[in-house]
């Protein structure tokens, strides 16, 4: 039994997924990192842009598909393409 995969798979069967915590926002399945300053970082996703806005933003975290960022997180914003 892979009772781990399954449950994985499971969870991350979606297109993508976006988690805000306190002071970080966790993007999973993003396609392309467009902008990154310490007030905004944009992200494009498979059918809209991502709009991160705050102060002291960073990218604690960057696998190929997932990014964990850190900051005073303000606004979080979707634009359809």
């Amino acid at each position: 039994m892979h009772i781990k995969e399954n449950l994985t798979n499971f969870l991350y069967d979606q297109k993508y997924f976006i988690t805000l915590y306190d002071n970080y926002l966790y993007v999973f399945n993003y396609e392309d990192l467009v902008l990154l300053t310490e007030q905004k970082i944009i992200l494009a996703m498979a059918n809209f842009t991502l709009t991160i806005k705050g102060q002291n933003l960073m990218i604690a975290k960057m696998l190929p598909k997932e990014l964990l960022i850190k900051g005073q997180i303000t606004n979080v914003g979707k634009v359809d393409e």
